[in-house]
């Protein structure tokens, strides 16, 4: 999706997540239990490569971008979570991505009730709002949520060509319903250029 906006080096930001990956495998005794193998998890993405939320910048266009994510050691909840989901992933634990209003987080559903973990806060176990059931979200639905923020921060920042190329990719995975709002949208942010 980087690689839309920007020059990205994939195969750089591949390696990365794969070596991260490894390092989180080889702290995990056989055996281990799922909060055990998210300890270690937290232990290498935190602690050892201090991975956190970007606070400062929080709307930033590369707080979107998972090559600079990668670099920078800071980004958005959910490109967070999508390091966390990556990483997990090459080190053999199942790990998904949660969207809850307004906060994405993490969750190992191979226990009752789920882990969570929120990577924009350190990895901590996050306070759910009220009386909500997480759920794993698929691979579309978190990339299309990556794409609304996209939209909206290059709105912000009157980048109309990228916030238009967002708004194209939004349509390519839109379904049912979506897809009229999303292509009025698209419409209103092409009037803007004239």
């Amino acid at each position: 999706m980087a690689a839309e906006f920007k020059h990205v080096d994939a195969r750089a930001a591949l390696a990365q997540l794969d070596e991260l990956g490894d390092e989180v495998r080889q702290r995990i005794s056989a055996g281990a239990r799922p909060r055990e193998q998210l300890d270690a998890l937290r232990d290498v993405l935190v602690r050892g490569h201090g991975f956190a939320g970007d606070r400062e910048q929080y709307d930033h266009p590369q707080n979107s971008m998972l090559d600079v994510v990668l670099e920078r050691r800071a980004g958005l909840p959910i490109l967070l979570s999508a390091v966390y989901v990556e990483v997990a992933r090459r080190a053999g634990i199942g790990l998904d991505g949660v969207g809850l209003p307004g906060h994405f987080v993490v969750g190992h559903f191979g226990t009752v009730p789920a882990l969570l973990l929120d990577p924009f806060n350190g990895g901590a176990e996050p306070e759910l709002p009220g009386p909500l059931s997480p759920a794993p979200w698929s691979v579309h639905e978190t990339v299309l949520r990556m794409l609304n923020n996209l939209v909206v921060t290059y709105q912000r920042r009157n980048d109309l060509g990228r916030a238009i190329r967002a708004a194209e990719m939004r349509l390519v995975l839109a379904v049912g319903h979506e897809v009229a709002g999303l292509e009025m949208e698209l419409r209103a942010l092409r009037a803007r250029l004239n």
